[in-house]
């Protein structure tokens, strides 16, 4: 498969379904079941760029082809994955297949850390798929690039990251617990522990009083953990 693909205008089978906009972009479901990613200007042609094409890992969606039209960077074309945003996640769903699936994201996340020493910033509810095989992917990787921090590592940044868009949900609140609170500060602030390692303490705190089983339980177990 050509990675650059050079047109004249960009053909109506890339545009079949409207799935939504970005501050860079409008995102399409083409004919052949792909998306296509359409930049509001012209795209960044730049070194980076180009290097995301040749990344494949698990839990994310790397652009496989550049499109260009008349010359110009104008989007690219990319795997199409269905199903839930973490944002729009159903209040009823499995909260521990989930954190499951959130361990597993997260060792996704070590791969690209220590294999290609990349940063994963701007991550987003919106931009984190749960699907029905109860696995997450990153949708939108255009923000992916070389770290280049003097101070830290990838993986901290990272796991920082993920705690971080992840929190609203998951990691919300003063504990009780010390132990819990010393969590939080480490998903959060340095990044040295990982958001699925907060929630599994969280839940054994939690069944002590309480059956949890999904999400709704769970943050309803959090209002008890409190102070």
């Amino acid at each position: 498969m050509e990675s650059e693909i050079y047109l004249s205008e960009i053909p109506e089978e890339f545009k079949k379904t409207y799935l939504g906009s970005g501050k860079n972009g409008s995102c399409y479901l083409t004919r052949d079941d792909n998306v296509f990613k359409e930049y509001h200007g012209k795209g960044i042609d730049d070194e980076i760029t180009r290097s995301l094409l040749e990344l494949d890992y698990n839990g994310f969606t790397f652009p496989h082809q550049l499109v260009f039209i008349n010359g110009v960077l104008k989007g690219y074309l990319k795997e199409y994955i269905d199903g839930v945003t973490l944002d729009n996640i159903s209040k009823l769903t499995n909260v521990k297949k989930l954190m499951l699936a959130i361990k597993k994201f997260e060792d996704d996340i070590r791969e690209l850390s220590y294999d290609k020493c990349l940063y994963v910033y701007d991550l987003n509810l919106h931009n984190l798929i749960y699907t029905m095989k109860n696995k997450i992917y990153d949708i939108d990787t255009d923000p992916i690039s070389p770290f280049d921090f003097p101070i830290t590592n990838p993986w901290y940044e990272n796991m920082k990251e993920l705690a971080n868009a992840l929190a609203p949900i998951f990691i919300n609140g003063e504990f009780k617990s010390g132990y819990l609170n010393d969590l939080k500060r480490e998903c959060l602030v340095v990044g040295c522990s990982r958001t699925s390692l907060f929630m599994r303490e969280a839940i054994s705190e939690m069944e002590r009083d309480m059956q949890i089983k999904t999400i709704d339980d769970y943050k309803k177990g959090l209002v008890l953990l409190r102070k």
